[in-house]
């Protein structure tokens, strides 16, 4: 099996296929939502939606034009939220979740309430990968955890290994994209791919929120998930490789921003043998 990205039919239409649910941000955080959404935007998803909190919809317009913005009740996710999320889930061909919610007791009341609700791919990131998702699941296949080391200690309760994310992720009816200087790609059939391509340089933070992104973005597009994890992570390691290159010190913006240009995901991947996995 080979590398693939989205592709589309000559005639469809804006909002047919790549329309991703983005929920994220709190008070203190709220650049890991929009760089999500950049990750997103930039690698195909025809329509993009936010839920932020007030204060930040602001910073959201001045990066991107593309957004439909959409305001939290509060500071931060609520359970006020759980029924306006869920109502534009419907509308929506994937959902990302996490990315700066913060660990308030009503944020997490929230995030489990949207989760049971869901019944979309669901992309679940940073500190909405808390153990008590895995109860929540019972349609099965329709969640795709991006955890780094710690967040999968946090759920799974036992050490990052490849051995235990394949485990984990046929017991539980999961895709897991375990980050790391080599990224674990599982898939509920046991199918395990370890993807090298990446460079120290992408260590920095909100490089996860925009990989994220590009997984919900890929996913929307109608790739199955474990195929869009797979080649989220080798495209995105391969453009920070290349930009690496040029340049002594990366940010997550600075990859995004060479999503569509020269050395990027798109051009650079293209011009390469793909790899497999399987």
């Amino acid at each position: 099996m080979q590398f693939k990205l989205p592709t589309h039919k000559k005639n469809s239409h804006k909002g047919q296929v790549g329309k991703v649910l983005i929920v994220g941000g709190s008070e203190q955080y709220y650049g890991a939502p929009i760089l999500a959404a950049l990750g997103a935007e930039n690698s195909g998803a025809d329509l993009i939606t936010l839920f932020l909190p007030s204060e930040h919809i602001q910073a959201a317009k001045t990066y991107s034009l593309n957004l439909f913005i959409r305001e939290l009740k509060k500071p931060f996710l609520s359970e006020k939220d759980v029924a306006p999320i869920l109502k534009e889930t419907a509308e929506s061909h994937s959902l990302l979740i996490g990315n700066g919610v913060g660990k308030r007791k009503e944020t997490k009341a929230a995030i489990i309430k949207i989760l049971a609700g869901s019944k979309i791919p669901t992309v679940i990131d940073a500190e909405a990968l808390l153990p008590e998702i895995l109860a929540v699941n019972s349609r099965g296949r329709n969640f795709i955890l991006t955890p780094h080391q710690k967040e999968f200690e946090r759920v799974f309760g036992c050490a990052a290994t490849p051995e235990n994310a394949k485990r984990q992720a046929v017991q539980h009816s999961l895709t897991i994209l375990l980050k790391g200087p080599v990224d674990i790609i599982t898939s509920p059939d046991g199918d395990l791919y370890e993807n090298k391509e990446g460079c120290p340089e992408m260590r920095v933070g909100g490089t996860g929120d925009a990989l994220a992104g590009i997984v919900a973005s890929f996913i929307s597009q109608g790739m199955d998930p474990y195929a869009a994890c797979c080649s989220a992570a080798y495209h995105f390691g391969k453009c920070g490789s290349v930009l690496a290159k040029k340049h002594r010190w990366l940010s997550a913006y600075k990859i995004i921003s060479h999503l569509n240009v020269q050395g990027s995901l798109i051009k650079t991947s293209r011009r390469l043998l793909s790899p497999k996995f399987g």
